[in-house]
């Protein structure tokens, strides 16, 4: 049973972890603590893939001196080899006493197998501690194992009444140079870019990470059309082969031959019952090419259409302190007739970030 020593360093372990945040991908953000008759005597925290794992970078600041002591870490340590040994390996032989979790580890080679081996070692396991809280922490990889799907970030910069752009299609900029810079952490923690054709139209994005450190994301383009500008960002600056097309076979076809349409990476999906484009073949597409989050950058077209779909796992709306009046809306029809069928979330909370004002949650699945 856990005591308030126990939150007390799981607050430490999940602070640790939120360090390697837009680092790990596609592994968990990790953090892990050794505690030994109430002193802190070892900690750290995964970095990057390649790198030592938590428990492991914790171990070796303890110097040989873990026996006894008491490991806090916010995930399940792993029990298979990949880039590195197993942590459960280490963690025995160093004769650790006892290891209070916040979670277990979802991915299917791990999940609880972990936790079995330790016990079956002698160790003590505690389960349990803080797990609400690392499960936002890792939102991302714990829903892409639950749901079997890229998790998806719906991102929109709004007026306070409710517009992205003007009638005109001028948006640049709706949210403070802060915000730009949180975009921009925010596409270095994703695997993916998303965007429409009118995105592409009217800003003419690149979508790359340039205001913080970070890698740079898959580029994707939903279009029915393939008809672009003839200077388009994502075509034109595509050195890193890193840019997809998510579209018909008809227009695929078409637009592959063109100059353009080479060194570009195409997903040729399905057409929904309406006729468009199949965001439930798209979702499948991205989880096949091994993307687990996805961020939506797109317009309001782009936006509703994951929103009806009941694909967009967690929100971020960033509102500016102006008023447009008539303009382009954050989100179309939703078919909503009724309040009662209004999406509501879960989690939520809101910061204010420079000039602007941040909502963030996870909109509650219908039906539940």
């Amino acid at each position: 049973m856990a005591d308030s020593a126990d939150y007390k360093f799981m607050k430490l372990s999940l602070s640790l972890a939120e360090k390697g945040r837009g680092k790990t991908k596609p592994n968990p953000m990790v953090g892990a603590v050794l505690v030994k008759k109430g002193h802190i005597i070892g900690q750290g925290y995964h970095r990057a893939v390649g790198k030592d794992h938590a428990e492991i970078v914790a171990l070796k600041n303890t110097q040989g001196q873990a026996k006894g002591a008491t490991l806090y870490v916010n995930l399940e340590p792993c029990c298979h080899s990949g880039r590195t040994g197993p942590c459960t390996d280490a963690i025995i032989d160093a004769k650790i006493s006892k290891v209070v979790l916040a979670q277990k580890d979802p991915n299917p080679l791990v999940n609880g197998k972990g936790i079995a081996q330790l016990r079956k070692a002698g160790i003590k396991v505690v389960t349990g501690v803080l797990a609400k809280e690392a499960a936002l922490l890792n939102d991302s990889y714990y829903a892409f194992y639950k749901n079997k799907r890229p998790f998806v970030i719906l991102k929109l910069a709004q007026t306070i009444d409710g517009r992205i752009a003007s009638l005109n299609g001028d948006s640049k900029w709706i949210s403070s140079p802060k915000s730009l810079r949180m975009v921009h952490k925010l596409r270095a923690e994703a695997d993916a870019v998303v965007v429409g054709t009118g995105t592409v139209k009217a800003d003419n994005p690149a979508l790359t990470v340039r205001y913080v450190k970070g890698e740079n994301p898959y580029r994707i383009i939903i279009s029915e059309s393939l008809k672009f500008p003839a200077k388009t960002k994502l075509l034109d600056n595509n050195r890193d082969f890193k840019t997809i097309i998510a579209t018909t076979e008809k227009a695929m076809e078409r637009f592959s031959k063109t100059k353009k349409g080479h060194n570009v990476i195409y997903w040729l999906l399905k057409k929904n019952r309406q006729g468009g484009i199949s965001l439930t073949d798209f979702m499948e597409k991205a989880r096949d090419f091994n993307l687990r989050s996805l961020l939506v950058e797109g317009g309001s077209k782009l936006a509703t259409s994951f929103l009806k779909a009941d694909l967009v796992d967690k929100l971020i709306l960033i509102t500016a302190p102006m008023i447009l009046g008539n303009g382009i809306n954050a989100i179309d029809e939703l078919n909503i007739r009724r309040l009662s069928q209004s999406i509501k979330f879960h989690d939520e909370y809101c910061f204010q970030n420079g000039k602007d004002f941040v909502f963030i949650g996870y909109p509650q699945k219908r039906g539940r």
